[in-house]
This record gives C-alpha cells, sequence and structure tokens, in this order.
C-alpha cells in the first residue's frame, strides 16, 4: 500500500517544491469510495479548500 500511495501522491502534485514525496504529517489525502486517492493537500492548503473537495465527493 505504501508503494501505491507514494506513486500516486506525486502523480498528485508532480512539483509540490521539486519534489513529490510527503515532507509533513500534516499532508492530508482525500480518498474516494472506491478507494482512490481524490485529492491531495499539503499542510499550507486553506482547510476550506479541504472542504470544499469532500463536499463534491458526497
Amino acid at each position: 500500500m505504501t508503494l501505491i500511495l507514494s506513486a500516486a501522491a506525486k502523480k498528485m502534485d508532480k512539483n509540490y517544491k521539486n519534489n513529490g514525496n510527503v515532507k509533513w504529517n500534516f499532508t492530508k489525502f482525500l480518498i474516494d469510495r472506491e478507494g482512490n486517492i481524490s485529492a491531495r493537500f499539503e499542510p499550507t492548503e486553506p482547510i476550506k479548500n479541504v472542504k470544499s473537495k469532500v463536499e463534491e465527493l458526497l
């Protein structure tokens, strides 16, 4: 699972600080009902953007 998540995380944001690795434990991943990563949010992302994306998936 770690390799899958790591590959998907890089795909979601190819150039986050020139590297797609998770650099901080507050990076958030939104997983859809099928278990796919729907979005990646870095620690600096406004929570309103996270909320909006969650509401889209409901």
